[in-house]
């Protein structure tokens, strides 16, 4: 796990309260995303997508004075911005209280599903260790994130005639599904789509990834969940909680 390097997790204890006193430490911007999606205008690209959603945060946001919600919400999007970095992923949008970032897997496929899940596991933990002491100590509530994965291959489109100005986005089912696995998610739980179980389950490369992990179908209600499977006709599109076997 990632404070087995004790050095890193002093680094961001360090950043956290900074941030929390004084305001942003980082730069946390989208572009290094766009500049990836740019190389793929008007194409289709594999990745893998995630979803990180704030539990509850609309309460907060209403119990809580502007200012002290907004620098939550900051301090948790920064944090996650450089986990992510940290992992092969790039921020592709903030919305709201949420993060969306994409894991490329144009090359290797397995390799970004198991980067999105250490990374998945990576934010997990430094909540729980850094930022919500942290938040405690600084008089305000702790977080729970809800984590979605969905894996797919999406086509990026251009808003314009620019490739440099212009908006510049991504359209296909693993964006969506990633929102909808997020939204059925219990607080501090990561669940996936089918298609990264189905990846990693396929891959002889990362049988030791599979030998300290372990997968569980989640049984959603098909009257909410009826969202049709791509790789299973006829059936609906499977969930799979990610859990970690302790060390």
């Amino acid at each position: 796990m990632i404070f087995a390097n004790l050095p890193l997790m002093k680094q961001i204890h360090a950043r956290v309260n900074k941030t929390l006193n004084n305001g942003i430490q980082l730069n946390m911007s989208t572009e290094e995303s766009k500049k990836l999606l740019r190389r793929h205008v008007n194409s289709k690209t594999n990745l893998v997508i995630a979803f990180i959603d704030i539990n509850n945060s609309t309460q907060m946001s209403l119990s809580l004075p502007e200012n002290k919600f907004a620098l939550m919400i900051q301090t948790f999007a920064q944090e996650i911005s450089i986990a992510a970095l940290g992992y092969g992923g790039y921020v592709f949008k903030y919305e709201g209280d949420a993060v969306i970032v994409l894991f490329p897997a144009k090359y290797d496929e397995a390799k970004a599903c198991k980067n999105a899940l250490d990374c998945s596991s990576a934010i997990l933990e430094i909540i729980k260790e850094v930022i919500n002491p942290a938040f405690k100590a600084n008089e305000l509530p702790e977080i729970k994130v809800r984590i979605g994965l969905a894996f797919g291959n999406a086509l990026v489109v251009l808003y314009g005639t620019s490739l440099e100005k212009a908006h510049i986005d991504i359209i296909g089912s693993s964006i969506s599904m990633a929102v909808k696995i997020a939204s059925v998610a219990k607080p501090d739980q990561v669940l996936i789509g089918e298609f990264i179980y189905n990846i990693l389950l396929s891959s002889s490369n990362h049988n030791d990834f599979l030998n300290h992990s372990k997968f569980k179908e989640v049984k959603l209600d098909p009257i909410k969940w009826n969202y049709p499977s791509p790789s299973n006709p006829g059936h609906i599109y499977r969930v799979y909680e990610y859990l970690v076997f302790e060390k």
